[in-house]
């Protein structure tokens, strides 16, 4: 699974850096695992020191349990996560998403999570008009 992710994310490299606007991703959280993210955060990192950032960001929808690792109260647990996440956002290489319903569900308010995150309305629905518009779930090992 962790060869399957890290073949992703070269491909996503690769198609979004040598600035081929036709691939558009999207990282759904919920059914995977932080791990996941990780793998996918770090390989995404390495490109940092000289590539271009893609010209359209992986999207990363966060909208179930796994969300709790970027609420404020969790931080230092997450801390690299976290700083991570928030240097690629900054760089343009992902575009971080969370779940206004699940926040709501779970006691979570605009506060208690970084400014670097944006809210939406359902997670799920996110994703829904995500695949709409195009985009491909992160995790495709080919096109």
């Amino acid at each position: 699974m962790r060869r399957q992710l890290l073949a992703a994310c070269l491909l996503i490299a690769s198609a979004t850096w040598a600035g081929d606007a036709t691939y558009r991703f999207f990282f759904d959280l919920a059914p995977k695992s932080l791990d996941e993210m990780d793998a996918i955060l770090a390989s995404l990192s390495a490109s940092l020191d000289g590539d271009e950032p893609p010209r359209s960001p992986l999207v990363v929808i966060l909208h179930g349990s796994e969300a709790n690792a970027f609420v404020r109260g969790n931080y230092r647990q997450n801390k690299a996560r976290v700083d991570l996440a928030a240097l690629l956002d900054a760089h343009g290489y992902i575009d971080v998403r969370m779940c206004a319903t699940w926040m709501r569900l779970n006691g979570i308010g605009e506060q208690d999570i970084p400014p670097f995150i944006e809210t939406v309305p359902y997670g799920p629905g996110e994703v829904e008009k995500l695949r709409e518009a195009g985009y491909l779930p992160s995790d495709r090992t080919s096109f």
